[in-house]
């Protein structure tokens, strides 16, 4: 199951920073949050993998 979030979760992540790219293209004032909010869902996600691998 936590795999499953894990999956769901960087896709969303990857999902929101290519939408806030895309809208910094665009020149909307949106973008960079939406890229940034992606970048901390996947910062989030590599700091709770390194962390369950410190614990086994």
């Amino acid at each position: 199951m936590a795999l499953v979030l894990r999956v769901v979760s960087a896709g969303l992540g990857i999902l929101f920073v290519v939408a806030g790219v895309a809208d910094v293209v665009r020149r909307s004032p949106w973008g960079i949050v939406g890229a940034v909010g992606g970048a901390l869902i996947l910062i989030g996600i590599v700091v709770d993998l390194r962390r369950e691998r410190r614990r086994n």
